[in-house]
């Protein structure tokens, strides 16, 4: 137990931030965010040198080397508060790109499960991110990083889809789902989501791009459809598809650092 006192607006001990747990040694010039912790370990064979070197709560950080440049993955958690906090301390730590890694459901026919889906920009309901801009300033992602994704999903021969989610802070009723039973969204939820063509709906991307552009970071969302609301099909074993992702996003990764950063 220690009797040190730090600062309760902005708090960090010995360097370290006070959620994530690390200090600037651990965050790389691009950072990957998936949202689930057990995502951070499919990285172990993916990574030369890889550790994880914190983990605390639902964030879980690892780094390590991919064609001789360091990587660093933290996951958020699910939704815009967790995503909030695990974004401004890692750009504290001088993170310089955030590219979200996640699942996603897909609006759009012709989208299937296992297709990858990169997003321009994104609607947002998330919530966090309210309290840093007004509901008019856009969720944009970088230029920068979506070419870098999608020259990785050509290279690997994977089909993408470019366009705009929609982010909400919700997975139940925010979704247009059942929550326990009883039905409180509208019906038109979904088909409303569509006619402004919106092809998916996830949770953190407009936190991480509207803090990005907040800050001058380089920031990109890539998603593999797991859940296909049109045809309301849900792909139970999504791990090929999460692995493709994640090795697209490191080669975007390096791409990104050699043309961009």
């Amino acid at each position: 137990m220690t009797n040190q006192k730090v600062s309760a607006s902005n708090p960090k001990l010995n360097g370290r931030a006070p959620h994530l747990l690390i200090d600037e040694s651990a965050v790389a010039d691009v950072v990957l965010l998936p949202g689930d912790p057990a995502r951070v370990l499919m990285f172990k064979d993916l990574l030369e040198d890889f550790n994880i070197v914190s983990s605390n709560r639902e964030f879980v950080i690892g780094k390590g080397k991919y064609q001789g440049k360091d990587i660093t993955i933290c996951s958020t958690g699910i939704g815009g508060p967790s995503t909030e906090i695990a974004v401004i301390e890692l750009i504290e730590l001088g993170a310089k790109a955030l590219i979200r890694i996640g699942g996603t459901g897909s609006l759009k026919q012709g989208i299937s499960c296992g297709d990858m889906i990169i997003n321009t920009g994104a609607m947002r309901k998330g919530g966090a991110s309210n309290f840093y801009a007004p509901p008019e300033y856009p969720a944009v992602a970088s230029y920068e990083v979506l070419d870098t994704l999608a020259n990785a999903c050509k290279k690997m021969n994977t089909k993408y889809w470019m366009g705009i989610s929609a982010s909400v802070g919700s997975f139940f009723a925010g979704q247009g789902r059942l929550a326990n039973g009883k039905k409180f969204h509208n019906d038109n939820l979904l088909k409303d989501y569509e006619n402004l063509n919106i092809i998916n709906i996830e949770m953190e991307a407009e936190t991480i791009l509207t803090l990005g552009s907040l800050y001058g970071v380089y920031t990109g969302s890539i998603c593999a459809v797991h859940a296909d609301r049109v045809n309301d099909i849900w792909l139970e074993d999504f791990a090929e598809a999460q692995l493709k992702m994640c090795t697209i996003a490191l080669e975007a990764s390096v791409e990104l650092m050699n043309k961009y950063l």
